[in-house]
């Protein structure tokens, strides 16, 4: 599959009514941050309207995932046209995932103009971020991109890692419910990128594991770069869980829909592409049929994350 737009809430902003708040402490959400609507104030007071709506402006016609927080009784209506009436949007409704961080709240498969209305009826709409299918091969100059740890471009150690779908965890679901799970010393997966020669490494805290845990981050200048990711130990029964990665496209990143399992050389068929900024993101644990505890030590740890 090729990477997918991710747009995070905090770069949303077009928002109407008072009814919306932002949080910048969200430990399980994507850039740490959340937008919220509180439905239960539509139409209470002046400032807290009728119908309170964000607005997005889209970068594709393929349709949009809005990511978020599972809640009881969430309903979403959409409009794309200000005279159009609003439309039920498809949301999540499965109580399993109430209350639980990464549910894919609403998708439309496509779209017939590049704005959108969404306007939260009742519930509790907690935005994290929003995934679009990309509907072109270049183009995405100064947008972040997504690549899944599915992702076939990624290169894992034959035999080492387990490719897991359909991933519910009693917190959150990770970024399109898949996990790349490892849990032997030598570990590794590889990642090529077409942009010019930097030398970075980075610690990883091991006080610290969280869901979308940030292990990696390096701005890099046009080149051919590889990006190594090497477990360096393991403690236990504990595993690392990688979920996915972020890069910043320019003028001359390409996307091919390149699938899990088929071979390609860059991640998701960039050629000739820059990588201004890369973020692995994962977490560090364990869980069992009865329980799921974060690892408050360094039990597992990346030693080897370079860009050479």
């Amino acid at each position: 599959m090729p990477p997918s737009i991710i747009v995070d809430d905090a770069d949303l902003t077009l928002l109407i009514g008072a009814q919306w708040q932002r949080f910048t402490n969200s430990s399980a959400a994507h850039n740490r941050t959340t937008t919220v609507c509180r439905t239960d104030l539509n139409g209470k007071g002046i400032a807290n309207i009728k119908s309170p709506t964000l607005t997005l402006n889209l970068p594709s016609l393929k349709g949009f995932t809005l990511v978020g927080t599972g809640a009881e009784n969430l309903r979403l209506n959409y409009t794309f046209r200000n005279n159009d009436a609003p439309k039920d949007g498809p949301v999540s409704t499965n109580p399993e995932l109430f209350n639980k961080t990464g549910v894919e709240l609403m998708t439309l498969t496509s779209t017939d103009t590049h704005t959108i209305e969404i306007v939260p009826d009742s519930g509790r709409f907690t935005l994290d971020y929003v995934l679009f299918t990309p509907d072109k091969e270049s183009g995405y100059i100064g947008q972040r991109l997504m690549s899944d740890d599915h992702d076939g471009t990624i290169k894992y150690t034959a035999g080492q890692w387990s490719l897991t779908e359909s991933v519910v965890l009693p917190r959150a679901i990770p970024m399109k419910g898949t996990l790349a799970k490892a849990t032997a010393v030598g570990a590794s997966f590889s990642v090529e990128f077409t942009v010019t020669h930097v030398n970075g490494s980075q610690a990883v805290n091991g006080d610290s594991w969280l869901m979308s845990q940030p292990f990696f981050k390096q701005n890099v200048a046009p080149g051919t770069h590889t990006l190594n990711v090497t477990l360096t130990e393991v403690t236990g029964n504990q595993s690392y869980y990688f979920d996915y990665l972020t890069f910043q496209g320019i003028d001359q990143t390409q996307l091919n829909a390149t699938g899990a399992g088929k071979k390609s050389n860059t991640l998701g068929g960039i050629i000739g592409g820059v990588i201004a900024a890369i973020i692995i993101l994962g977490c560090c644990g364990a869980w069992g049929k009865k329980k799921y505890y974060y690892v408050r030590r360094p039990v597992v740890y990346v030693k080897e994350t370079v860009i050479m």
